[in-house]
């Protein structure tokens, strides 16, 4: 699963896309600030195309179907299994339809040790990647929201040491066929295996950012020098 992660070089990422095509105008200042320990409920990035807009704003994420009567959190609709998402009333037709991106520089994954579910902060050598994602606008007496969840996929050999899943992560040269409504899925499907990430780092993190609310930097430090995946038990 992927619960939380950070989006810390939010210029870089908005100007990258900007490069790619994507309409900056619609997205809030604050998203141009770094962002730690998001969480499920909160506002996000997201890149997506509709029509002919290739657009970048903010999205809740926690995703509320089209035909939900209310926004609720009833059920966990922030994650979506890639092996059952055509199976899902919920996900079906936003995985047909309404594909996205949604920009990280970093996830964080619990590893249970012992007693503790030790966190885990993930990071890429690039500095951000992008997870695979659907989105979708609820509206509902004069209200509308839209919102998205993030696609997970059974984990590589190297991340199993932590988790059994991990995001899906597409890379940009993938960007235009992930986006396309119009592509076959036999050609998205693939896009959807466990992408290779065994030249990322890890380093553990205080169990503090269980806390939703800590979002500051700090949190993010480590004592222990970051490490290559897989992770060993001597690094535990």
């Amino acid at each position: 699963m992927c619960g939380r992660f950070n989006l810390t070089d939010s210029p870089q990422v908005i100007s990258m896309l900007k490069g790619f095509g994507f309409n900056i105008s619609g997205l809030r200042p604050r998203f141009y600030e770094p962002q730690f320990n998001i969480a499920p409920t909160e506002s996000v990035l997201v890149a997506a195309l509709e029509g002919d807009e290739k657009f970048v704003r903010d999205m809740r994420w926690w995703l509320t179907p089209a035909w939900a009567p209310e926004i609720t959190t009833k059920y966990s609709m922030f994650n979506a299994k890639a092996e059952t998402i055509e199976q899902s009333r919920a996900f079906k037709n936003p995985f047909q339809r309404r594909r996205c991106l949604i920009p990280a520089s970093g996830f964080i994954e619990w590893r249970k040790e012992g007693k503790l579910k030790q966190p885990y902060y993930i990071c890429p050598p690039e500095g951000f990647c992008f997870f695979g994602g659907v989105w979708e606008r609820w509206q509902k007496q004069g209200k509308q929201v839209e919102s998205c969840s993030i696609i997970t996929t059974a984990a590589i050999p190297e991340f199993e040491t932590i988790h059994a899943r991990m995001p899906a992560l597409i890379s940009p040269k993938q960007f235009d066929l992930w986006l396309d409504a119009t592509a076959d899925l036999y050609d998205i499907r693939p896009l959807l295996k466990p992408f290779d990430i065994a030249d990322w780092s890890y380093y553990p993190l205080s169990t503090s950012i269980n806390n939703g609310r800590i979002k500051t930097e700090a949190a993010f430090t480590s004592t222990q020098a970051p490490r290559l995946l897989p992770l060993k038990e001597e690094d535990a």
